[in-house]
């Protein structure tokens, strides 16, 4: 019988096609925006985490009978020193610390709470007044929820630190690099293709910067790797385990990076090339069921309705629409200036941009060949085609993109998949070329000697970081928390989230400006042995005065004392102060020292609580 009818025939065929439309329609259109977003703050995590053990699941089936008879070589020890060696350079170059803001914060701030409340949001304002560190208000983010909700797996096992998410990804660009490896070697058929694929990323310094921050780049990249091989493994064996392992991979995917979610349909497409090599549907139940698994994304992308400024199309005034043809010269123009910037100023390899794009266009025509050879293209074809299809979607995406240059110190990292797709341009293009494993090796001679030249001065000097002012100052408030460790204080800061993941009582500088007689109350009753205020200013080259940066005035009323200043870059300062005093409708009400005992009768037990009850909800109440 021919397969479409098959298909047509088949009732999980459309109860997976119900599901679809229904989890679409609903999550989409039928739901209003601000109840799709509190089902995402209060199901999502629940959602999440049964999607990961059913993946955990399906790789132990998959892996528990190919491991069985493994035994590793002498070559797979040389393979894993090499992971090792450019891991290890990475670390000895990389300092842990937040790279891109507020992005890696406000993942924090998630993993956070999804640790303690298992919630999708993060925190915006948080207390201790009554012992245990408290959020009293929390918001979804619009970023997918996958890192966060590993890194609060880390929590629960190890117990919270703000340093976790560094850790992870650390192990994450291990493991990526070792995923690399065993793809390349695959495609080519040759160990040296999958050193030379490995070389190529230890060369970046984009990704050894990934590998020591707290963003989801790496897992994204860890999980593109991942779905290839197990596209490979369904395509050489279409069964259930496989296909489930697929599909689940596919769906973590997506809940990953936002465009992530166009690798759906390419998936799709190579469970249908399954189905025809096999003659037959195949369909588990957990494949059925991923609509529903699909559904926190469909409704958590609800937050741009809920909010306009998610698109931060405030950043440039003159753009009218997150996408258009139009932004793509100019995007294109800013790429090339990324991938072949020679002044160190940019995380770039010249030469793996070099060998990917010279591969690119004749890549391309690779995967036209094997759409069009449909059933009679090999596993290994069919699954980077898979892969590659939609690498080409996310590549071609970010250049529609209005911010889409990869030479903006926060958008660098989003040309990784792209960086993905060249790797594999390369090796796919090689492999067809090179016909002896000297040249494979000749090719690993000259990735080292790209690294030696380019990639281990750029990590040493660090040019690209320090350009990122946002991640300098990020810096110095994480040296400031290791000065100051008893955490007793309040921080106003524009980035007071990253004191709350810090266990630090924080807020906004815009509200403390407009809770000015909170915090004065606060001020009067000793509630912290001091109040912090985080500000920037520039300096006027001629005269060397100080301009306050208008988003860090906290208003007048405010006596400060200058606590630290330090120079976060040329004519840019950043400076710490502490509030001394603070002036509300003609009171004043001064930072005293210690608390000077009055006497008088103490209060009974009773009179005592009755007082406590009343000075926590007013406490509470005036809370800034």
């Amino acid at each position: 019988m021919p397969l479409s009818k098959l298909i047509l025939r088949h009732r999980r065929v459309w109860l997976l096609a119900a599901f679809g439309l229904l989890a679409l329609v609903v999550g989409r259109w039928l739901l209003p925006a601000d109840k799709a977003v509190r089902i995402v703050a209060h199901g999502g995590y629940w959602v999440l985490l049964l999607t990961f053990a059913l993946f955990v699941r399906a790789l132990w089936r998959l892996g528990r009978g190919a491991w069985a008879g493994w035994r590793p070589a002498r070559a797979d020890y040389a393979a894993l020193a090499l992971i090792a060696a450019c891991s290890g350079l990475w670390a000895a170059h990389e300092r842990h610390g937040f790279k891109i803001l507020a992005d890696e914060v406000l993942l924090l701030g998630t993993s956070m709470v999804m640790h303690q409340q298992r919630e999708v949001s993060y925190p915006i304002r948080a207390t201790d007044v009554q012992g245990p560190f408290e959020f009293t208000h929390k918001v979804v983010d619009k970023r997918p929820f996958f890192f966060p909700f590993l890194v609060s797996l880390v929590h629960d096992a190890t117990g919270y630190r703000g340093t976790n998410p560094f850790w992870v990804n650390t192990a994450l660009g291990f493991l990526f690099l070792g995923l690399v490896f065993v793809i390349a070697a695959r495609i080519a058929v040759d160990r040296w293709a999958g050193a030379f694929a490995v070389l190529l990323f230890a060369g970046l310094p984009l990704l050894a910067q990934q590998a020591a921050g707290g963003g989801f780049e790496l897992l994204n990249l860890v999980m593109l790797a991942a779905v290839l091989l197990l596209g490979w493994r369904y395509a050489e064996k279409p069964d259930d385990d496989s296909l489930t392992a697929l599909c689940l991979g596919a769906v973590l995917l997506a809940l990953t990076r936002y465009e992530s979610v166009l690798f759906v349909l390419p998936v799709a497409l190579l469970a249908l090339w399954g189905w025809a090599r096999a003659g037959r549907v195949i369909l588990p139940w957990a494949v059925v069921a991923a609509p529903w698994l699909l559904f926190p994304y469909v409704l958590q992308n609800r937050v741009f309705e809920t909010n306009a400024g998610a698109w931060e199309l405030a950043s440039k005034p003159e753009v009218g629409a997150p996408f258009s043809p139009a932004y793509v010269p100019e995007n294109l123009g800013h790429a090339l200036g990324f991938f072949f910037d020679t002044t160190g100023y940019q995380p770039n390899s010249i030469f793996f941009a070099a060998v990917g794009l010279l591969a690119l266009p004749f890549f391309g025509l690779v995967l036209l060949r094997t759409l069009r050879a449909g059933r009679a293209a090999t596993p290994g074809e069919a699954a980077v085609a898979c892969v590659g299809l939609g690498l080409f979607a996310v590549g071609t995406l970010l250049m529609l993109y209005f911010w889409g240059q990869f030479d903006h110190p926060v958008i660098r990292r989003l040309s990784l998949p792209v960086h993905l797709l060249l790797a594999l341009a390369a090796v796919v293009i090689g492999a067809r070329l090179i016909r002896r494993a000297a040249v494979w090796r000749w090719a690993c001679g000259a990735a080292v000697v790209a690294l030696l030249l380019q990639g281990l001065p750029s990590l040493t000097r660090q040019a690209y970081a320090w350009e990122y002012m946002p991640g300098i100052e990020m810096a110095w408030r994480q040296d400031f928390l290791r000065q100051h460790p008893q955490k007793d204080y309040l921080f106003i800061d524009r980035d007071s989230v990253f004191w709350i993941t810090q266990r630090v009582p924080a807020t906004a500088i815009a509200q403390a400006a407009d809770r000015r007689d909170g915090l004065a109350y606060h001020l009067r009753n000793h509630s912290f042995s001091a109040m912090y205020v985080f500000q920037r200013f520039t300096v006027d080259q001629d005269t060397g005065a100080l301009t306050l940066d208008p988003a860090d005035d906290i208003g007048p009323g405010f006596e400060l004392e200058t606590v630290l200043e330090k120079r976060i870059a040329t004519l840019h300062l950043a400076r710490i102060s502490r509030i001394t005093a603070i002036r509300e409708g003609g009171e004043v009400t001064a930072r005293a020292g210690l608390a000077q005992p009055l006497g008088g009768p103490a209060l009974g037990k009773e009179e005592f609580e009755r007082a406590k009850a009343a000075y926590l909800e007013r406490w509470m109440k005036q809370l800034p």
